[in-house]
């Protein structure tokens, strides 16, 4: 017979008593994240799981721009995941469908949904802005390299979905058009993480060392870009 949702959860409850000794300190074990893909009501349908030691139960969540997660602990088998999403997959395939109209736009402490542009809009943007925003990252780019005194050669000005910024091993440095529009400090450590990249083309603790020489509080402005679309 199926599971119901109802025996599902007293499953769950049993395992979950079943696993609590044995276990290793919640430190030694990171959260582990795979994309998978599941068929609901006859479509296919992406979603990110995250394993996370200090989960209890299941949890689905459906984001701005139709991004689905589930969250689960380690021990719960996929098809067990797998049966739960299929329990709601009207209620996943209906919250999908309503936030891929959307981005998440977040500003100081707050987040707000916002309609996503359209592509003609998207390309309009871009060529309104892409010369201020060349003017921004040009002035930047000699500006803070006076610190670095790194060679380069061109500065360009890119229509991209995802990317901030781009360094190429031949020294070209790439800007998203919508660094016009960011902040005085975001624009300023986009600029020198790409700058950075003249120095060390990597992720290192020596590249971020780099980026903390001129932008100490790194960290704090790397978190908000990320939240910026």
């Amino acid at each position: 017979m199926p599971l119901t949702l109802t025996k599902l959860k007293r499953k769950f409850s049993r395992l979950r008593r079943s696993i609590k000794t044995a276990r290793a300190p919640r430190s030694a074990r990171p959260i582990k994240t795979s994309e998978n893909q599941i068929t609901l009501k006859g479509q296919s349908v992406p979603y990110t799981l995250r394993l996370n030691p200090r989960s209890k139960s299941i949890r689905l969540a459906i984001h701005a721009g139709g991004e689905f997660t589930v969250t689960a602990p380690p021990r719960i088998s996929q098809k067990m995941i797998e049966h739960f999403i299929g329990l709601k997959a009207d209620w996943i395939l209906e919250k999908i469908e309503h936030f891929k109209k959307f981005d998440l736009a977040r500003g100081a402490g707050s987040q707000t949904l916002t309609p996503r542009k359209t592509k003609a809009q998207q390309r309009a943007e871009y060529l309104a802005l892409k010369d201020k925003a060349l003017k921004i990252a040009t002035e930047k780019v000699h500006h803070w390299n006076t610190f670095y005194n790194f060679k380069f050669n061109n500065i360009s000005i890119k229509n991209q979905k995802t990317r901030w910024g781009s360094c190429s091993k031949n020294g070209n440095l790439n800007f998203n058009y919508k660094i016009a529009l960011l902040p005085e400090n975001l624009a300023d450590y986009l600029v020198v993480h790409e700058i950075a990249h003249l120095g060390q083309f990597n992720h290192s603790a020596k590249f971020w060392a780099l980026v903390a020489q001129t932008i100490p509080d790194y960290k704090t402005l790397r978190k908000e870009l990320k939240g910026v679309k």
